[in-house]
């Protein structure tokens, strides 16, 4: 699932707000679009499944609530960019972290303790 910017914007909203949010919500978090904008893109996401709905009136009135988390769409394209771009290897997108030299001391300390962490829950 691949959800576009215009898209990410509704669904940082819907996250954000822990609960489900009305068409009224979005556009007052999101002036400049129009109301038909914000309902294509909302219609794209419910198809995607990132996003449910239900009609509650008036014809552009309807309650959206996550149909994915944000901590699930983060673990899906973290895992569909390490597979297209470092061939499926996490050691691969380490090692480009650690060649590019932004790491800082805490960083690696840090990592060092999430892979210490994940070797004795492994065990």
């Amino acid at each position: 699932m691949n959800i576009t910017d215009a898209e990410m914007e509704i669904m940082r909203i819907v996250w954000d707000s822990g609960e489900r949010v009305t068409t009224k919500d979005i556009m007052e978090k999101l002036p400049g679009k129009k109301v038909t904008t914000i309902l294509t893109l909302a219609g794209r996401l419910i198809h995607k499944g990132a996003l449910n709905a239900v009609k509650t009136g008036r014809s552009h009135a309807h309650e959206y609530w996550a149909g994915i988390s944000e901590e699930e769409y983060q673990k899906m394209q973290t895992r569909s960019f390490i597979r297209s771009i470092y061939n499926g290897s996490a050691k691969n997108l380490i090692s480009a972290l650690f060649q590019d030299e932004n790491l800082t001391q805490e960083n690696i300390e840090e990592l060092r303790a999430f892979i210490e962490k994940q070797v004795k829950r492994d065990d």
